[in-house]
């Protein structure tokens, strides 16, 4: 029996609707467990999670001993749930790491969703895969960060926004969208989308009642995310919720408030192109491409509106980093896709060829580390790898972690032979190649990169030194230890720190101190009644070096 054509085309749509599946969760997952939290924004966001799953707490975020209102708890709630849910299954740091794989996904959909609302059906597998493409997302998409959340939300919205000018669903997917990005990073999502929501009435498509009753439905769906927590925050300590809602709102942004180095007036210049690679390019060449007919486009007029106020909003922000152009990846994937199609021969295979050589060498530089490590036991002795990388790692064959790395090695292989130029599908290379390098370095090198990344080591090697029963320890604010080790700190060692102005304002027996490495070897005096029992520092590309102090039993005779 003989499928019709229209059979064909739905098995084909399905067919690469798996594909794209497939693809996704090898962009995924390859990385999110197996590894400590590491430096620095891993290290304190998984303390946070640690005190919660401690206290149950879950109105007032806390690093160690401090409450740490720089964020609303969303992605800290959704990640104690996960160690509750999967405790005895996997450690609490990896289990927390799934959350960003989970909202990185739920990115990932309303991307789709939006592309294929713009541009049509197929677009939304296109999409998915030019946004898997951006530098900016690969590593940021698996840390545990809160802007995973964040993004996670604004792209919800953006599709609930393009939506609302033509059924009450819209306003849903708007309100829970903005609800999430507030309860994920504060008022900054919510801002950019409120913004971008009244803009929208320059256009007849969104200047009708049922827009209108879309924006009423969504204010009504946004309502509990945006006043049960700050309700109870406020009701637990005004002090706490005025210190999260104008310090860390908008002090951090116009500058009032040290919260944070200010950026450079030509960050996102030079952060820019690198971050949005390649899908910047290929937005400037679709908006060409469809000029005719792109501003008619509603979808490419909400995704040029809401750029230009977010881009905006950052360019003009006291403080920056690359991490926070995520949100805004979702809206360039979808403005790419249109223009794809249209790509001419030439820049295809030139991607293509590209690709191909520039992931294959990276790959046999891998592997080949790989196999140096396996036959000699240790990495390349190197003093420039040894900046970055300790070279007394102890490499260890694990079957089960080669396995999948030439599973991964086996289908970028296949890949490239299927999808060949002149296809457009041949852009498939370079989205292919960035997972398989992601996925090589963490099934093969992950426990190198574990021994140079880590806390552990060192904090133990800390906690070691404690005689019982010590009482407290401090830390003091001259030399004070940053979020992220304090977080970290907490949980290897299960040390809280006393903040101290001076040794003399203490009554702790011990002394924790942090400074930049180079102090190593060097007197670091803080007066007579204590004595120096330990340094450590986390090899080797890190400086900072951490000093224990011992009160004395007897101060020495000056």
């Amino acid at each position: 029996m003989t499928l019709s054509t229209r059979e064909h085309s739905r098995l084909a749509r399905m067919a690469i609707l798996l594909g794209t599946l497939i693809l996704a969760l090898a962009y995924l997952v390859p990385g999110l467990v197996g590894h400590d939290p590491w430096k620095q924004d891993e290290a304190y966001s998984f303390g946070i999670i640690y005190n919660m799953v401690q206290t149950g707490d879950l109105v007032v975020p806390t690093l160690a001993a401090d409450p740490f209102m720089e964020k609303p708890p969303a992605y800290y709630i959704t990640a104690a749930g996960l160690v509750h849910l999967l405790e005895g299954i996997l450690p609490a740091h990896d289990a927390a790491r799934l959350t960003s794989g989970l909202y990185m996904a739920l990115a990932l959909w309303f991307t789709g969703l939006l592309a294929r609302a713009t541009w049509g059906v197929g677009a939304g597998t296109t999409a998915v895969l030019l946004l898997i493409s951006a530098i900016g997302l690969l590593i940021n998409g698996h840390f545990m960060i809160t802007d995973t959340a964040l993004t996670a939300g604004m792209a919800m919205a953006y599709y609930g926004l393009l939506r609302a000018r033509r059924d009450l669903w819209g306003g849903f997917w708007l309100g829970c969208g903005a609800g999430l990005a507030f309860m994920s990073k504060g008022l900054l999502g919510p801002g950019i989308l409120g913004v971008s929501a009244l803009l929208m009435l320059l256009f007849g498509e969104w200047r009708s009642r049922l827009y209108l009753k879309s924006i009423l439905v969504a204010a009504v769906a946004a309502l509990p995310w945006l006043l049960i927590w700050p309700t109870a925050l406020y009701l637990r300590s005004p002090e706490l919720f005025q210190l999260w809602f104008w310090d860390n709102n908008f002090g951090r942004y116009l500058g009032f408030v040290d919260l944070g180095p200010p950026v450079e007036p030509i960050f996102w210049v030079r952060t820019l192109p690198w971050v949005t690679f390649p899908v910047l390019p290929l937005v400037i060449w679709s908006l060409w491409a469809t000029r005719h007919t792109a501003l008619c486009n509603p979808g490419v007029r909400l995704a040029l509106v809401v750029s230009a106020v977010g881009w905006g909003l950052l360019f003009g922000s006291h403080t920056g980093r690359d991490l926070y152009a995520m949100p805004l990846l979702p809206l360039l994937a979808v403005l790419a896709t249109g223009g794809l199609k249209a790509l001419p021969p030439l820049p295809v295979r030139l991607g293509y060829w590209l690709s191909l050589l520039l992931f294959g060498l990276m790959a046999l530089i891998i592997w080949g580390f790989w196999l140096y490590g396996m036959v000699a036991g240790q990495p390349p002795q190197w003093a420039f790898l040894g900046t970055f990388m300790t070279l007394d790692h102890a490499f260890e064959l694990d079957r089960g972690a080669l396995l999948w790395a030439l599973i991964f090695q086996s289908g970028w292989i296949l890949i490239l032979l299927r999808w060949r130029p002149p296809r457009p599908a041949a852009l498939l290379a370079w989205p292919a190649g960035l997972i398989l390098i992601w996925a090589l370095l963490a099934f093969l090198h992950l426990p190198w990169i574990e021994e140079a990344r880590s806390y552990r080591g060192v904090f133990t090697e800390l906690r070691a030194q404690l005689s019982e029963p010590f009482g407290c320890v401090a830390d003091l604010n001259r030399m004070p230890l940053r979020e992220c080790e304090r977080g970290m700190l907490h949980y290897v060692a299960g040390l809280t720190t006393e903040h101290i102005d001076s040794p003399a304002q203490t009554s702790c027996d011990y002394i924790i101190t942090e400074t930049n490495l180079r102090a190593l070897g060097t007197a670091i005096d803080i007066g007579p009644e204590w004595e120096l029992i330990w340094q450590g520092s986390l090899p080797p590309v890190h400086k900072d070096l951490f000093s224990l102090f011992r009160r004395r039993a007897v101060p020495p005779v000056q």
